[in-house]
């Protein structure tokens, strides 16, 4: 290895790798989000045609329309189809499977932000540094092979609050996500 010249390859690496954990995380994060909206809305579906059945049929058993009978049977039966296409749905599954990806990226995402921290020690061993970058990329990419896909819309929304919709950044970027002592630029 050649010393300063290998510890700026690793941290040119180190300093792409994090920025894609970071886009990656927060891409995990928002589709968690998404999903804790639909899980919500559908709870809240959920009590409105339970408390619309039960209502239905308080008034038929009591007054016995005929209408009421027919609405009480209708509600029941659209209730117990949303129950069967929520469950197959399974938002809150999802929503648990994102936000284990979620943690794990960010997980990772911090152990790179370590590394970049080691590569501007003055006396870093640059095969020690070596060695961290590829257990790193190993863990993430293991990472990035089981999470969950997620919609079109979190990358969106995620763009639109990391400030950038590449997959490579630039180091201006990549030190927005740093810490001050850590960027490359003042």
């Amino acid at each position: 290895m050649n010393g300063a010249r290998d510890i700026e390859l690793i941290l040119a690496t180190a300093r792409e790798l994090y920025g894609r954990a970071v886009y990656s995380h927060k891409v995990h994060e928002v589709e968690r989000e998404l999903c804790s909206k639909s899980v919500t809305t559908m709870n809240i579906i959920n009590i409105v045609l339970a408390a619309l059945t039960t209502v239905l049929a308080v008034i038929s058993v009591s007054l016995k329309p005929l209408w009421a009978m027919i609405a009480t049977a209708a509600a029941a039966a659209f209730s117990v189809c949303f129950a069967i296409w929520q469950a197959s749905f399974d938002p809150a599954s999802k929503e648990q499977r994102q936000r284990t990806a979620a943690k794990e990226l960010l997980s990772i995402r911090e152990q790179f932000l370590l590394l970049i921290q080691k590569c501007h020690i003055s006396n870093a061993d640059p095969t020690d540094l070596q060695k961290c970058l590829e257990g790193l990329t190993t863990q993430l990419l293991a990472a990035y092979k089981f999470v969950p896909n997620t919609e079109s819309k979190a990358y969106g929304i995620a763009d639109g609050r990391l400030k950038g919709a590449q997959f490579t950044f630039a180091d201006k970027e990549i030190d927005g996500f740093l810490p001050t002592e850590l960027r490359k630029a003042p």
